[in-house]
């Protein structure tokens, strides 16, 4: 991810956002077991939905198709 973060929405209010594991991030992602610098954070309707370290990771959960960048 580096410094090419960014983020992404999807339908019914999803949101998917790169993230560095600092702080708050880093104590919640620890709590979900995603270790590492970054991370991908997806919440819907500005709730955690979990943290994700890598896209494999992410494309089991949601269909990264209907993802759009913002």
């Amino acid at each position: 991810m580096g410094d090419d973060q960014g983020s992404w929405t999807g339908p019914g209010g999803l949101r998917v956002t790169a993230v560095r594991l600092s702080g708050a991030h880093r104590v919640w992602a620890d709590r979900a077991g995603v270790h590492g610098r970054d991370a991908f954070l997806v919440t819907r309707d500005g709730a955690i939905v979990g943290y994700y370290a890598t896209v494999e990771d992410l494309a089991g959960v949601l269909d990264l198709a209907e993802l759009r960048a913002d």
